[in-house]
């Protein structure tokens, strides 16, 4: 439905993309407004993997491709309640030049 009252996508999306400016990340919300971040979780128990993101923020310009993906790994794993993380239940994607 396409009325100011009604949400018109109905899920949350994180949509990464890069452009001539960079890399960017947006969240969509279920109302239809869209936010960009640098770090972002978003999900069932998503709390703590922007804590852990919160955290170790600052050191992220300066690390490499690997220890980026580590870190996205880490937090995560840090969301995680009864299982451990593994290669059957996550997959990577690297959006960049």
């Amino acid at each position: 439905t396409q009325r100011s009252w009604k949400r018109p996508y109905g899920v949350g999306l994180l949509v990464a993309g890069y452009d001539k400016t960079g890399p960017h990340l947006f969240n969509t919300c279920p109302s239809g407004n869209f936010f960009e971040y640098k770090a972002m979780a978003i999900g069932a128990r998503a709390q703590a993997a922007k804590t852990y993101l919160e955290k170790h923020y600052e050191a992220f310009p300066s690390v490499s491709l690997d220890e980026l993906i580590r870190h996205g790994l880490k937090a995560v794993a840090s969301c995680l309640q009864d299982a451990e993380l593994s290669a059957s239940n996550s997959s990577i994607a690297f959006v960049g030049k």
